[in-house]
């Protein structure tokens, strides 16, 4: 008899997609909080760009955010597909359904707004390119545009979106969907060690204006 694919998957992994998803984003929360410390939004660039040079331990606290919603990110749609495989969402009422689908918008706001908060050369363009796609919302899509990103040379907006309504919203969900507050501490040091490595050997960069090639 051959061992059902969830089995599978946690002793491949570790544990459970979901489970898996819940503690990279208490990861990234917390690394976050501690890199708000210090990021400047005023200046971002520059901030971000000193962490690299002169204060390694902000910069190791940035790759280990980054790379921690990468991991969270993958396992939230190794998740879904797992529920969708499952016919499992079949099982939830409308409402939380609803909320569910809309949290997935969060959390690709939520990376793609981290990424433009580098404030870099991608960064910049990649506000054009999601402003652009907002305006082009017929009616409300100006609206909705300015409430999620502010003006063209401000990260204000998007910077309280990211660090508080936006990741807020999605731990409020996960809370519902999950019925637990904290992840599981076993899977979350599982997955904290190979997250710390890749935040030794592979550490975002910044791109500095002169290579043409953009992201």
């Amino acid at each position: 008899m051959s061992k059902p694919k969830s089995k599978i998957y946690s002793k491949l992994f570790g544990s459970t997609f979901g489970q898996i998803a819940i503690s990279t984003f208490f990861i990234s929360s917390i690394t976050g909080i501690i890199l708000a410390v210090f990021y400047d939004v005023n200046d971002s660039y520059n901030s971000v760009s000193t962490m690299l040079i002169a204060n390694q331990p902000a910069s190791f606290m940035r790759s280990l955010h980054y790379w921690s919603s990468q991991i969270f990110l993958i396992f939230t749609i190794l998740h879904i597909w797992d529920h969708l495989r499952k016919s499992t969402e079949k099982n939830i009422k409308t409402g939380v359904w609803v909320r569910l689908t809309i949290s997935i918008v969060a959390i690709f706001f939520v990376m793609l707004s981290g990424f433009i908060l580098k404030g870099d050369v991608d960064g910049l363009q990649a506000k054009r390119i999601l402003t652009t796609m907002l305006d082009a919302i017929p009616f409300v899509g100006n609206y909705i545009s300015l409430s999620l990103l502010g003006s063209d040379a401000d990260f204000q907006l998007a910077y309280v979106h990211h660090i508080a309504t936006a990741t807020i919203f999605i731990w409020i969900i996960i809370v519902e969907h999950t019925k637990q507050i904290w992840p599981n501490s076993k899977t979350t040091l599982y997955y904290l060690i190979p997250t710390i490595v890749l935040s030794v050997f592979f550490i975002p960069s910044l791109h500095d204006g002169i290579s043409p090639v953009m992201k």
